[in-house]
């Protein structure tokens, strides 16, 4: 007699979570989406993410930005593994989504936008102006990846955060041939 399987991790939750499937319509839809999603209730006003983000900040000094930003950056560097997209879909899980997977689970998988979009909204969340960064390394035009700066108040200098390029930034910006920028400063 065979017996049907066990459920294996997600496989059994009775609602799948909150995600975004679609095709891809080109980068401009989709940091459409990655600022909507930044702004909304599942990010800049999630009490979820807030708390996350108070835990990460919690030891640092008061009104050391840099060290904030910093943090978040880690966090993100540790608690993400990039994933590419699947081949012929645009997959954007919200923040607050991100943030339960690490909580469950001690890690979640995300592609670059998904990355970018914790970064900028718990960047939000700290006060601090944020864009995306949109960029290629080829044609003009021709956009490949995606990450977030932040800017540090006191200095009024952007920082770069972007876990995809691990501790080598500095050679992928010089890679860089073409770029847009996406501020989050209006919702």
């Amino acid at each position: 007699m065979l017996s049907s399987p066990q459920p294996v991790g997600f496989i059994g939750r009775q609602a799948p979570p909150a995600h975004r499937l679609s095709g891809f319509h080109g980068s401009a839809d989709t940091l459409n989406l990655m600022r909507e999603q930044a702004w909304g209730p599942r990010g800049e006003q999630s009490v979820v993410v807030r708390m996350a983000l108070e835990e990460i900040t919690r030891d640092l000094f008061p009104k050391d930005y840099l060290s904030e930003i910093l943090a978040v950056r880690n966090f993100a560097t540790s608690h993400l593994r990039y994933v590419n997209d699947p081949l012929h879909v645009e997959y954007v899980k919200d923040p607050e989504r991100l943030v339960e997977e690490i909580g469950e689970y001690g890690i979640a998988q995300a592609d670059c936008d998904e990355i970018a979009e914790l970064i900028a909204t718990m960047g939000l969340q700290l006060g601090r102006q944020a864009e995306y960064v949109v960029v290629g390394f080829g044609e003009p035009g021709d956009y490949s990846h995606v990450f977030t700066r932040l800017k540090e108040p006191k200095s009024g200098q952007w920082i770069v955060c972007d876990p995809v390029a691990g501790t080598d930034e500095r050679t992928m910006l010089g890679r860089v041939t073409t770029y847009e920028l996406w501020s989050l400063d209006e919702p």
